[in-house]
């Protein structure tokens, strides 16, 4: 599909969902678009707005084809809308009507930055950092489950698959041989960790430094299926997201993940576990491989800083 039929597409969603959500479609008019197109997505977001008009983003997803997933995404999204119901300075944008037929759905605007930009232009990302940590704190609260002591066994499996897959030539992943050392230790630290008390909680699944807005709330979107998960899983998600992109890596202890500064900001506003928690401390660390694994072997300019960013952080962190 070209992006002119894709936005032709949109603005045909866009028009059947504002009926649907009681707005009048004739009275907005397009102030934004994003658009994702790759071998595995092509998704269009769209803001609208117009004068007197509630201000929504239209979001529809053309690839991959998946309805049950698109309900999973709908549900977390909502799960989360609920959770966050009533909660001091931080949301989550409003569904105000879905296809899941077209995979399309419209949504409250939310004025902000993202974090990412916001670090991007200051010198001091502690404010950034507590706010994004605020958000996910009451998310997670909002969703609570249950006690639970921390198990890594699953984790560790993984990365010990992936390392003997690099090893044996079935995987290509850049930098392979410093990938599998470090991958090697993960079972050590597994063991550290294990059995230690945490708390599981709904999980966002992909809350990076793009996904959470900073205005006069906080607000955090683009939920992966709905599912539960130590906390330890989105703390990591998020924080090894914001120092591959922005994050001071030099001032990075051996050992660690973060800056301790960043990392105090941080849990300066998240308040349902410290940073001790077993599955932050383990999680931070896996995380950097998980994303390490992730990579394209083919890499653009961009990529390759992004990459030399994930291999000095994993550096710092597994010695």
């Amino acid at each position: 599909m070209s992006h002119d039929d894709l936005r032709k597409a949109a603005r045909d969603a866009f028009k059947r969902l504002a009926r649907e959500a009681g707005l009048k479609p004739q009275f907005y008019e397009l102030r934004g678009e994003w658009i994702k197109d790759d071998a595995n997505r092509l998704h269009i977001v769209q803001s609208y707005g117009g004068d007197g008009a509630l201000p929504v983003v239209l979001k529809l997803a053309l690839r991959p084809q998946n309805a049950e997933e698109f309900a999973a995404i709908m549900a977390a999204h909502k799960r989360a809308m609920r959770a966050l119901d009533g909660a001091e300075g931080v949301t989550v944008p409003q569904i105000l009507a879905e296809d899941a037929g077209a995979q399309a759905y419209l949504m409250t605007f939310q004025e902000g930055e993202t974090l990412l930009n916001l670090c991007r232009s200051a010198e001091d990302h502690a404010p950034y950092l507590r706010a994004a940590g605020q958000w996910l704190s009451a998310f997670h609260e909002g969703t609570f489950q249950e006690d639970r002591q921390f198990r890594p066994r699953f984790m560790a499996g993984h990365m010990q698959m992936l390392a003997e897959q690099v090893e044996t030539g079935a995987r290509k992943i850049r930098g392979g041989k410093k990938f599998v050392r470090y991958a090697r230790q993960v079972p050590d630290l597994a063991k550290a960790y294990r059995g230690r008390d945490s708390k599981v909680a709904g999980k966002h699944g992909d809350l990076n430094a793009h996904n959470i807005l900073i205005g006069n709330e906080v607000a955090a979107y683009d939920f992966l299926p709905k599912s539960d998960a130590p906390v330890g899983y989105d703390i990591a998600r998020l924080l090894v997201s914001y120092m591959q992109m922005v994050g001071d890596i030099d001032a990075i202890p051996k050992g660690d993940v973060l800056p301790p500064e960043a990392l105090e900001a941080f849990f300066e506003g998240y308040s349902l576990v410290g940073r001790d928690d077993p599955g932050v401390q383990f999680m931070l660390r896996v995380q950097v491989l998980t994303d390490w694994n992730r990579m394209h072997p083919k890499m653009t300019a961009q990529s390759l800083i992004r990459y030399a960013r994930v291999k000095a952080i994993a550096r710092q962190a597994f010695g």
